[in-house]
């Protein structure tokens, strides 16, 4: 289990399955969220706390280098992720991408570095599919907190520098930034 820092936000697409993280902001995106309405609502999330956010968590459907926030088509891919840039002058410390495959190969890989350079955040993300843990959900889903990844589990920094931060979901627990 990873428990989350305060104040952040999770953001929930229209149609993931299974339980929803619980963070100090949690939203269900509609169907069709583009990803204008994604750097929105982080925005929008971003200027009414007082002190910036630690995390934003988006929840979705993924691909090798795409995230389907807004239902069947890839609503954020390489073709768009630029947009991302108008957060970057605000406090905001990581985003986790809590969806299957997303950084799978060199493309998504690359999708994860140029959403972390864009944002000026961190970006974590892991190269398999994702499963709902049973022992987290039956925990009743804890407040501030996301269960562990699948697979290799990935982090860049704001200039894209990529590490390795997990092997099979073993490392990344405990109090995360």
């Amino acid at each position: 289990m990873i428990k989350l820092l305060q104040p952040s936000l999770a953001l929930h697409s229209c149609d993931v399955p299974g339980y929803k993280y619980r963070m100090k902001e949690t939203w269900a995106m509609p169907k069709g969220a583009s990803a204008s309405d994604v750097v929105y609502w982080i925005l929008y999330a971003h200027d009414h706390t007082d002190y910036g956010l630690h995390n934003v968590v988006i929840n979705c459907h993924g691909g090798d280098g795409k995230l389907y926030v807004g239902g069947d088509s890839p609503t954020i891919n390489i073709s768009n992720v630029g947009i991302f840039s108008q957060l970057r002058k605000k406090s905001i410390g990581t985003i986790w991408l809590v969806a299957c495959n997303v950084a799978k190969t060199g493309t998504g890989k690359y999708f994860c570095e140029q959403l972390a350079m864009n944002s000026g955040c961190t970006v974590v993300a892991a190269n398999v599919t994702q499963h709902v843990n049973a022992a987290f959900y039956f925990r009743c889903c804890p407040k501030y907190c996301l269960d562990n990844y699948e697979g290799t589990t990935y982090s860049w920094d704001s200039g894209g520098k990529r590490s390795q931060i997990s092997q099979d979901g073993a490392g990344v627990l405990g109090v995360a930034a």
